[in-house]
């Protein structure tokens, strides 16, 4: 099976064509377009399968929840956006989650969530709850948990074929690059034993290229990122599994 890859398109800044492709299904690892819009964007560019997950930046500008309801609308037959839900497919199982972060992964969740919660727009640019109130590192804590918790019931479950994971945010720390600021632990959780159980993992959210093997697993991204950041995406990449 051939897969192109991609994460972090951000369309709402800058529109993106990709390449004629033979690629049996493509993955779409978040940030691909504000809202809805990146939905509709894959529902259009692309006739095979198209696993889709959600991103920080889909949410900019909305609800946590309605935003996700949304999306399913509007979803083409052959998209499929996934939240803590597993889709299988010739013989393969896609295990699809934001998972946001716990925070905790370089070392102290308190700096992680005050770091975050001081620097980053999510929690300017994103509502939650039925007050529609801002969404504050706290919430994210809560639903990092029952993402982890999640992901550790489906990946122990066996399965007679490959898995694959789809989520946005990084599922180890030092995939991250950069130095090792507490910032970073808004990017990137740390969870070796759930990656030992995979075959491949595919995130975004980083803008940092990633295509290497831990504890047995590919782990691969492949942002475009915004207008101008110069990263190495490779419009035209695909794994094969």
């Amino acid at each position: 099976m051939k897969i192109l890859v991609y994460s972090d398109l951000h369309t709402e800044f800058e529109a993106f064509t990709p390449p004629a492709t033979e690629a049996d299904l493509v993955i779409l690892a978040s940030d691909i377009g504000t809202k809805a819009r990146g939905v509709k964007w894959a529902n259009e560019t692309f006739s095979c399968p198209v696993i889709y997950t959600c991103g920080n930046h889909e949410f900019y500008g909305g609800h946590l929840d309605k935003t996700l309801e949304k999306m399913k609308v509007v979803a083409a037959p052959h998209v499929h956006v996934l939240e803590n839900e597993c889709w299988v497919w010739k013989q393969t199982r896609f295990l699809g989650s934001t998972t946001w972060t716990d925070f905790s992964s370089t070392g102290s969740r308190d700096l992680g969530m005050r770091t975050a919660h001081e620097r980053m727009n999510d929690f300017m640019a994103i509502r939650v709850d039925t007050s529609d109130r801002r969404l504050t590192p706290a919430d994210l804590v809560v639903r990092n948990a029952a993402s982890r918790a999640w992901l550790a019931q489906q990946l122990s479950t066996p399965f007679p074929g490959r898995t694959v994971v789809v989520t946005h945010h990084a599922p180890l720390i030092g995939l991250v690059g950069g130095p090792r600021e507490h910032l970073m632990a808004a990017y990137a959780n740390h969870w070796p034993d759930l990656v030992a159980q995979a075959d491949l993992w595919v995130f975004g959210h980083t803008h940092h290229p990633v295509d290497l093997v831990k504890y047995g697993c590919r782990v691969v991204s492949n942002p475009r990122g915004y207008p101008g950041e110069g990263l190495q995406f490779r419009p035209e990449f695909e794994v094969e599994i």
